[in-house]
């Protein structure tokens, strides 16, 4: 090919997806040592070939393009490729199902624990025993300076790499056989100019939003890479070492994350929390247990009470974090030594340290029946009479009254987590025959997960200090004090504005603590080679893989008897012990036909297939399968196609997690002494005759819900087409253009059904009515009696939809005559044709393509596409990159007609507009030993697109973190110096 002809970017012309700006990627490698015809092995397969194709989409990122887009988090690069949504990461807001400390990968937005992730082709162990929704590998142990690509295969590959591997598959592919030493050190941090006019709002509210421009949220990460290879090349000895140093920035920070927002008939308003500070007083009737009113202090006196205003909630909005504190520590070591062509043994140990300050808002007591002794010497004359004697309670007696407290007086809350992991691999491998090679290796992970929460409240404390009396020398003192059952008990005066004091704080706080794990043990053997069975049509003979793989997978989670009692504030629905294991055996097989090749319209024609039998100690056997045909009639043009039958065995949060029954908001249509039910309809749920229409209704419609994990869930299966086609026309050489179909259904979804709907089919369908529990004596769904809201298997999702992907180079001295250098291009945009979700089986399934808000979540648009143009100097020391990031705009998923969607929303709360990013990025070759980069990312400082119909865990108040970039134009500078 002549010089500065259209070279393409990497092997693009035969492994689809997108290779971005980079000079000379390897999206696919054969192992060192194997011998000149070891072949290649591609992500997506264990075959090897002759070339690098594939039947399944590729998209392989290089190291060139993490280091122009200067990252210290590898998911901020990863979530900028069309195929991938925000998951877990370091924008996450912290609360019930926001922020972990992991980072984890959401492929399609078919979840994280629907992705599988590979180091170097074989898995990384999961990352957090605590949350469900980290329940999958963190990328925080992936050193991001090793490595050398990351391929992103999209689509079921259970039968190549078994369970979690419905979305697809991850690899991150580190770098071999490094020689000399490599110190590569980075800086960023954020500039935003505060000018939203959301900020009026916040000031409405009575909040002082962020102004003026600011500099935050510095990112800093140092490592030291240090290969030799010796015996001539047959080993190789490798290590890294690397830190890194991310800085808070909190959501007071910045003028649009002032407030959590709410839609009104007038506009957005600040959303303000009714567990507020100074408290909240519910105020019931002693004798028939009925609310009188809700009341809070007056600030103008200090100490007397008026009736509560929505206006006297609290602003929670601006006490969380944008991007959390946190601290990593990487250490690796990478060896392989050929003994001979027959035996290469290598080994891998990986550690990981990472640490977490997960900041949350004041913590509060909410709604939590509190005994007030009438004598309380805190209580002035006016909330004594209106809290006691206006109801006719003496000073002798007590008062029940309701509190809802924001904890302000101590500030937020602060989770401490820490996630440190070990990984270690050690195989052999080699060439046992022409032709025939085979791996056997062992490896182990673990990760010890350990939370350290500040700032939160004792309930059993919080209800001592408010019993207060008059002590011996007539100051207040905890009852309990006096009578020896805590003598450590502090009074705490909520009945003033300035009435709590340090003490009081002091003794209802605490610190309160988790630990836990998860580990996993693989031991795997394969062998790969071809069968010496050519046929006629074809040059290259018939290719085999087959392979068998043991596993477990084991976890332990320990909360402090704080959590399992019930006592932390904050959590008062409890956590508890998780400890449960399982194991599963497996035998694979893969085979690749080549049916012809090198012959008119025939360039190349091949099948493959593939099969892995599992066998679950849980879940029993399952089977995932693949089959996939590509024909290229030249070399201008390949066609594949390829059907996946995938499977997920359920993960160990799912299956032990702790079951527990707590309380639900519902109405049960068989109570009450006129059910709204009929006999045959309540019978379904286990009303007896005797009991119906005698079923005494639940206080405040607050029935038993029974929630956990299930050890009796099935796996997940789902079904994956794919097919496309690649072009490289030959009057544009090196251009090369891919296009790919994907439809991705996944059945038996393991989920939750809210206690509601489970009560609502039974009655009116007849169906999950197994779900039900009652109370064998009386038929009410309390006491005994509840809803089973474990986790199940109902239901399915389902998206489809079109990759696209082009890229290029092209010399500048071939089109003006002089060395002007060369550029180049790549693109990758994403289609998103349908994302389906069907919560009960058989009812009505609704669509969240195009939408985002409280049932959908975050945002899936149906266009997002990511494009980079680069311009090289002739000599490559000098490289100029931009980038252009597209997220199409998405509507409120209440504007849907789907029954599931419907509901009130405000048209100026309708849309997310569409975001346009633009990055820049530069690097310079500098005496040989050094590469200077510079860059900026979201060059116009765009703000994300905000709205009041947030939810799920990349939600952070009024937008969807790590989907938008949150914090402004994104500065850095990095350099790589080769000793």
């Amino acid at each position: 090919m002549r010089k500065g002809a259209l070279l393409g970017v990497s092997l693009l012309a035969m492994v689809p997806g997108v290779v971005f700006a980079q000079d000379n990627p390897a999206p696919a490698s054969a192992d060192p040592g194997a011998g000149p015809d070891a072949g290649i092995v591609v992500t997506g397969s264990r075959i090897r070939v002759p070339n690098a194709t594939s039947v399944s989409p590729i998209t392989t990122v290089g190291a060139a393009d993490l280091a122009q887009r200067g990252v210290t988090r590898l998911e901020d690069m990863l979530n900028t490729l069309p195929q991938v949504y925000a998951d877990q990461g370091g924008g996450n807001r912290g609360g019930t199902v926001g922020a972990s400390g992991t980072a984890t990968i959401n492929l399609r937005n078919l979840g994280n624990q629907r992705t599988l992730v590979l180091i170097n082709g074989r898995r990384l162990m999961q990352g957090d025993p605590a949350r469900s929704a980290a329940q999958a590998a963190d990328i925080n142990n992936v050193p991001a300076a090793l490595v050398e690509r990351i391929d992103v295969v999209t689509g079921g590959a259970s039968a190549v790499y078994g369970s979690d591997a419905l979305a697809g598959v991850v690899n991150f592919v580190l770098k071999k056989n490094f020689q000399g030493l490599q110190l590569d050190a980075s800086n960023g941090l954020y500039q935003h100019d505060n000018g939203n006019p959301i900020a009026a709002v916040a000031t409405a509210a009575g909040q002082h939003p962020a102004q003026g421009s600011t500099f935050d949220g510095l990112q800093q990460s140092i490592s030291l890479t240090a290969g030799h290879n010796f015996a001539g090349g047959r080993g190789n000895v490798t290590a890294f070492v690397g830190y890194r140093h991310i800085e808070g920035v909190g959501t007071n920070s910045r003028d649009f994350s002032t407030c959590n927002l709410n839609a009104t008939a007038s506009g957005y308003a600040c959303s303000l929390s009714s567990t507020t500070y100074p408290a909240q007083f519910q105020l019931t009737n002693p004798a028939t247990g009925a609310t009188r009113g809700s009341y809070t202090l007056d600030r103008s006196t200090g100490n007397t009470l008026r009736t509560y205003r929505t206006s006297d909630g609290f602003n929670n909005g601006n006490t969380y974090d944008l991007q959390a504190p946190d601290e990593r520590i990487n250490a690796d070591l990478m060896a392989h030594f050929e003994v001979s062509p027959a035996v290469e043994i290598y080994g891998e140990m990986m550690f990981m340290h990472d640490k977490s300050d997960i900041r949350l808002s004041p913590t509060g007591v909410f709604t939590v029946p509190e005994s007030i002794n009438c004598s309380n010497p805190f209580l002035s004359a006016q909330e004594q009479n209106l809290i006691c004697s206006s109801v006719g309670l003496t000073p002798a007696q007590n008062a029940t009254v309701n509190v809802s407290m924001r904890n302000a007086p101590g500030g937020s809350r602060h989770d401490i987590t820490t996630h440190t992991s070990y990984r270690v691999v050690g195989g052999v491998r080699g060439q046992f025959a022409r032709g025939w090679h085979y791996d056997v290796y062992a490896q182990y992970g673990r990760t010890n997960y350990d939370s350290r929460l500040t700032g939160d409240i004792s309930l059993a404390r919080f209800a001592n200090s408010l019993r207060a009396v008059a002590g011996p020398n007539g100051q207040p003192v905890c009852e309990s004090a006096l009578n020896g059952t805590d003598t450590a008990c502090v009074p705490l005066n909520i009945f003033s504005t300035t009435g709590v004091t340090p003490e009081a704080l002091n003794y209802v706080q605490g610190t309160f603590t988790r630990t836990g794990f998860t580990e996993e043990t693989i031991v795997s053997g394969s062998v790969t080679g071809d069968l010496g069975l050519t046929l006629p049509m074809a040059s290259n003979p018939i290719s085999v893989a087959l392979g068998t793989e043991y596993r477990d997978e084991r976890i332990g989670f320990t909360p402090d008897s704080h959590y399992s009692s019930r006592d932390v504030a904050g959590n008062s629905g409890g956590e508890y012990p998780i400890s449960g294991a399982f194991n599963v055996k497996e035998l694979y097989g893969e085979v690749r036909v080549p049916l012809a090749e090198d012959h008119p319209f025939l360039k190349s024609l091949a099948v493959e297939s593939g099969i892995r039998y599992s066998h679950y100690s849980t879940a029993g056997d399952t089977l995932a399968w693949k089959a996939g045909a590509e024909w290229a009639p030249s070399s201008a043009i390949r066609l594949r196609g390829s059907f996946q039958h995938a499977v997920r065995a359920p993960n160990l949060v799912e299956l032990f997690g702790p079951q527990r029954v707590t309380t639900a908001r519902l109405t049960d249509p068989c109570e009450g002494a006129h059910p709204t039910a009929t006999f045959a309809q309540c019978a379904g749920s286990g009303v007896t005759a005797d009991q119906y229409g005698a079923i005494e209704p639940a206080a405040g419609q607050l029935s038993g819900a029974l929630v956990g994990g299930n050890p009796n869930l099935r796996p997940e299966k789902s079904n994956t087409k794919s097919f496309g086609i690649q072009l490289a026309p030959p009057s544009l050489r090196g251009l090369t253009l891919s296009v790919d179909y994907f439809d991705i259904k996944v059945d038996q979804l393991i989920t939750t059904l809210p206690a509601t709907i489970t009560l609502s089919q039974c009655i009116t369908a007849g169906a999950f009515c197994d779900q039900i529990e009652r109370n064998p004596a009386t038929g009410s769904l309390v006491n005994s009696g509840y809803v089973l809201t474990t986790n199940i298997n109902a239901g399915y999702l389902q998206t489809s939809g079109i990759d696209f992907a082009a890229s290029g180079r092209q010399s500048l001295e071939d089109l003006f005559g002089s060395r002007l250098g060369t550029v180049g291009f790549s693109f990758s945009g994403t289609f998103t044709n349908k994302y389906e979700v069907q919560i009960v089986p058989g009812t009505q399934p609704y669509r969240c393509d195009g939408y985002f808000g409280v049932t959908c979540g975050q945002p899936i648009p149906t266009w997002r596409h990511r494009a980079t143009f680069d311009w090289v100097a002739p000599s490559g020391a000098v490289r100029l990159a931009a980038t252009w990031r597209f997220i199409g705009g998405t509507s409120n998923d209440r504007t849907s007609s789907a029954t599931f969607l419907t509901g009130s929303y405000q048209p100026y709360d309708a849309r997310l507009k569409a975001m346009h990013y633009f990055d820049l990025a530069a690097s310079f070759d500098v005496a040989r030993s050094y590469t200077l980069r510079l860059g900026v990312n979201n060059l116009f400082d765009r703000d994300p697109p905000l709205t009041a119909s947030t939810s799920g865990q990349t939600s952070n108040g009024a937008f969807f973190a790590g989907m938008y970039d949150s914090l402004g134009r994104y500065l850095f500078a990095s350099i790589t110096a080769r000793l």
